[in-house]
Order: C-alpha cells, then sequence, then structure tokens
C-alpha cells in the first residue's frame, strides 16, 4: 500500500484501491457504461450502503440504455460539513472495502472539486446531500451555484438522488431535494424514487458505542 502512504503523505491527490487490494494513482475508466462514484465517510460501510449503490446502478443502466457504470466508493478526507478524517480513521474504513469494491481517496470536499478529479462521472447522493449541494451558501450566493452546476455540467458529471433521513429523522423525498435546482440544471439530477432504507452509520456508531459501554 505504498500509494496509500504517498497519498497520506499529500503527494498525491488520489489514489483508487481495488476490491482485490491493489493500489493505483489512476481512476477506472470503464470502456461502456458510465463511473459512478459513490462519495462518503462509511463510518460504518453498512448494508444501506451497498444497497443504494446497488439501486443507483441499476437506475443509471435503465437511463443508459442498459449499460451498466462502474462503481467506485470515494472518501474524502475533507468535508464541508463534518472535518477532516484523520490517516488512522482513513485506513479503518478503507480496509472495510476489501473483497466488497474499489474505494478512492481522495481530499475534494465540494461536488464541483470533486468533478475536477473524477469526472466525467455521476455521483450517488442522498436527499439530505443533494439539498446542501443546491445550497448556494457553500458558493457564495446564487451565482456562484450556477457557475458551479455549469461548471459539473461542462465535466460531463451528475447525480443520482435517493430518499434519506435527515438529521431531525425526517424522510426527505427526492422530487424536495431537487426543488432548489434551477430549472436549466434538473437534468442533471436522476432520481430513485423508489428506494429507501433508514440505516445510517450514526445509528450503528451509537449502538456500537452502547455495547461497548456494557463491556
Amino acid at each position: 500500500m505504498a500509494l496509500v502512504g504517498r497519498f497520506l503523505a499529500r503527494e498525491l491527490e488520489l489514489v483508487v484501491v481495488s476490491a482485490g487490494g491493489e493500489a493505483s494513482s489512476a481512476l477506472p475508466r470503464p470502456a461502456a457504461g458510465r463511473l459512478l462514484v459513490f462519495p462518503g465517510s462509511f463510518d460504518p460501510l453498512h448494508e444501506g450502503h451497498t444497497r443504494l449503490a446497488a439501486a443507483a446502478a441499476e437506475a443509471v443502466a435503465a437511463r443508459d440504455g442498459g449499460a451498466a457504470p462502474t462503481l467506485l466508493y470515494e472518501i474524502s478526507l475533507a468535508n464541508a460539513d463534518k472535518g477532516a478524517v484523520d490517516a488512522d480513521a482513513a485506513g479503518r474504513r478503507l480496509a472495510q472495502f476489501e473483497g466488497v469494491s474499489a474505494v478512492a481517496l481522495t481530499r475534494r470536499a465540494l461536488y464541483v472539486d470533486k468533478s475536477e478529479l473524477l469526472g466525467p462521472c455521476d455521483f450517488v447522493v442522498g436527499a439530505d446531500t443533494a439539498t446542501r449541494i443546491l445550497d448556494a451558501k457553500y458558493y457564495g450566493g446564487r451565482r456562484g451555484l450556477e457557475e458551479a452546476l455549469d461548471t459539473l455540467r461542462d465535466r460531463d458529471c451528475g447525480f443520482v438522488v435517493a430518499g434519506r433521513l435527515d438529521k431531525r429523522e425526517n424522510f426527505v423525498q427526492t422530487h424536495a431535494a431537487i426543488a432548489g435546482a434551477p430549472d436549466a440544471y434538473r437534468d442533471m439530477f436522476l432520481e430513485i424514487a423508489h428506494f429507501r432504507h433508514d440505516l445510517s452509520s450514526t445509528e450503528l456508531r451509537a449502538k456500537a458505542a452502547a455495547e461497548a459501554a456494557r463491556g
């Protein structure tokens, strides 16, 4: 895993580790179909993530005439809302994907920045994340948001959106999440309206902590 070490030492912008544990500094580029990138903290990786990935892949294939996408999970060591991930935590999260899927490590927090490194691709996001993507506060205002969406489109990037519980345990529907998208950009968002899985990493961490406390 020398390349992972070089990434953690900030010598590389990106490292991709295959399901078999082989590391590369290059993205997988499918001969057919799209690259489907699923960003997240994955603390921990759970069934909800893998089921969403499968549903997103099915939706993209249906949109693209049956061409199956290539799935790549992504863990960013920088996060616009959750702060930085340290090297030890990154290593633990990376290990979860052995035998499951390829996973990339990056330091790109915002999707417009991810697109520079990972595009062209479709990003898998929950409805709560889609709402934040369309929140102008992250871009310095409405004009900045539209400029970011223009950049994403120019890089041939879009979003596959699934409904999800928010922090207040309210289920956010996909149509509500993308309601804030300007009409000119609505086609960048592919909805998976039928998908729902309420298990959360936060819930699993709380359960694990409670079990540890009981000894």
